[in-house]
């Protein structure tokens, strides 16, 4: 999930922390995008059960597989069905050196990752039993040492097992209901992303992990039978306890608890929603009020294909989220219950004509220009939302968690702060505004190159809260410099090669690089900015 509240308490050593502020909540959302073709499936959301069904009929015909469908290989045996979908996904990636500190730290990052996702469903007539997870996931090597970043990092060390999902589902011909343990994204994912597939051709990156709730949930379309228009509401409701996401993990003693109501209005390829998501978050064994958070969040989420003819198609998708609320994750000298104020935004324009495209990204998401103050403004996407290759994912990704590691370093700070474990962003766009435009060709059905420069402006200072409070509270970056108010510019290239060798089996080989060049929001000390930083990845998935 993903709302922006990475506090540092100002304990040890900022009892603030603006630039990590991480997202306060994370709304659970329902609806979320089908897998690409060369990975599992994932069980469909909750909101996304609803095959496009069409006005009319008293008696809806039987609707088509739902968004998400797992393919794979499936077996049937009178009413019941088996299916098993498997994926195997490696990754090799090296950056160049990128400076950590204002002591001079750097590192050197060639992560090679693996994973083996898996994705068995039990059918019965109405009920579904669906369940995925992966296995040995994560750096096998290269990623930093534990005495030089903290845990969360964008490159996760490698874990043998992790449970994605495992639920029971009764559908219908107008809806759905589920119960169990589920991943969840909601929109283009800023808030709330399952992880549920990397991004394709024209977009970036590499997705880790995702958010998971243990939800009970129903969605449906109940008038649909009175026809047009009536057919196309969709209400939506949830409630959750979570799991992981990007600001609780169960397991870690955090118990996050979320209602959910939405609704959908769903016509062919056009979608526009509203969801309300109210979390409460506490401490399991806490003292009363520590560490936690009511919050509520209004998600507002659209995609519209504008034109569909021929071989040309123009879609233009967006989000947004505002999140409100009051938190003690962090305390500050002006107050121990802070306010929460935080605002997310981001959109998509995809164009295509034939085999040439042309895709537009841009975002916002609101930074705390004061973090002695006692409200906490920074909103952070979720980290499974990419943006570009290396100024989110990797240079912040790592600095703030060299940040995190010396806030937390007794030898350094005394006392660690509260939530020290937020200040991380795990690859995450905060504090940013960015404008992402891109071209992209296919020289053949299996073959396709994109790409594009990112441009990237700090909506707040950027700011290490550890070289801000050890420097009596004068604002710092991660360097040791006073920061300007550009990120910089970030130039990206990409080469997909894909196939299916069978109709159950897909191969896919992509290969992505990229420079960035450092805006005067990332000076030095010695007030020069810090050098360019290149980072290169090959991407091999095999699955169906």
């Amino acid at each position: 999930m993903n709302l922006t509240l990475v506090l540092l308490a100002l304990g040890a050593v900022a009892d603030e922390t603006p630039a990590a502020a991480e997202p306060v909540v994370t709304p659970a959302a329902v609806a979320e995008p089908a897998p690409a073709a060369v990975e599992p499936k994932p069980a469909e959301p909750i909101a996304e059960t609803i095959a496009e069904v069409k006005p009319v009929p008293a008696k809806p015909a039987e609707p088509a597989p739902p968004v998400a469908e797992m393919k794979g290989l499936g077996v049937t045996a009178g009413a019941f069905e088996v299916k098993i979908a498997a994926n195997l996904r490696l990754a090799q990636t090296m950056t160049s050196s990128i400076v950590l500190d204002d002591l001079g730290t750097t590192e050197q990052l060639t992560p090679f990752e693996m994973r083996v996702r898996l994705g068995p469903e039990l059918r019965y007539k109405k009920f579904s039993l669906i369940s995925e997870f992966d296995v040995a996931t994560g750096a096998v090597f290269g990623t930093p040492d534990s005495t030089v970043v903290a845990s969360r990092v964008p490159t996760p060390n490698f874990r043998p097992a992790e449970l994605r999902q495992l639920y029971l589902q009764y559908k219908w011909l107008t809806g759905a209901a589920r119960l169990g343990v589920q991943t969840n994204t909601f929109g283009l994912g800023i808030l709330a992303n399952a992880g549920a597939k990397d991004p394709e051709a024209g977009d970036f990156g590499l997705q880790h992990g995702g958010s998971v709730v243990l939800r009970a949930g129903i969605a449906g379309r109940p008038f649909y039978s009175l026809g047009d228009p009536w057919h196309i509401i969709e209400p939506v409701a949830a409630f959750d306890l979570v799991v992981r996401d990007s600001t609780a993990d169960l397991l870690a003693g955090d118990r996050a608890l979320q209602g959910i109501l939405g609704l959908r209005l769903v016509e062919g390829d056009n979608t526009i929603g509203v969801t309300g998501i109210y979390r409460s978050q506490r401490r399991d064994n806490g003292a009363p009020g520590e560490r936690s958070t009511d919050a509520f969040v209004l998600d507002l989420f659209a995609r519209w294909t504008v034109i569909k003819s021929g071989d040309t198609q123009l879609t233009l998708s967006g989000e947004l989220a505002a999140i409100t609320g009051t938190t003690t994750q962090s305390r500050s000298e002006n107050a121990e219950v802070l306010d929460v104020r935080q605002l997310g935004v981001a959109g998509k324009v995809n164009f295509k004509k034939g085999r040439f495209g042309l895709l537009f990204d841009g975002g916002f998401a609101s930074g705390d220009q004061n973090p002695y103050d006692a409200t906490v403004n920074n909103f952070r996407f979720d980290p499974n939302y990419k943006v570009g290759l290396i100024l989110f994912d990797q240079v912040l990704g790592y600095q703030t968690a060299r940040s995190g590691w010396r806030a937390a370093d007794p030898l350094l700070a005394g006392v660690a702060p509260e939530a020290i474990e937020l200040l991380p962003t795990a690859g995450s766009v905060t504090g940013a505004w960015y404008l992402f435009p891109r071209a992209k060709y296919g020289f053949a059905e299996w073959i396709d190159v994109y790409g594009g420069p990112l441009f990237a402006f700090t909506t707040a200072q950027l700011t290490d809260p550890f070289n801000t409070r050890i420097n009596g509270g004068t604002p710092v970056n991660y360097l040791g410099g006073t920061p300007g108010n550009y990120l910089g510019t970030e130039l990206d290239l990409g080469l997909t090669v894909h196939g299916a060798v069978t109709s159950y089996l897909n191969v896919s080989a992509t290969l992505e690089g990229g420079v960035l060049l450092p805006g005067d929001a990332f000076k030095t000390a010695a007030g020069t900015n810090m050098g360019p930083v290149g980072v290169g990845r090959l991407r091999l998935t095999i699955g169906g």
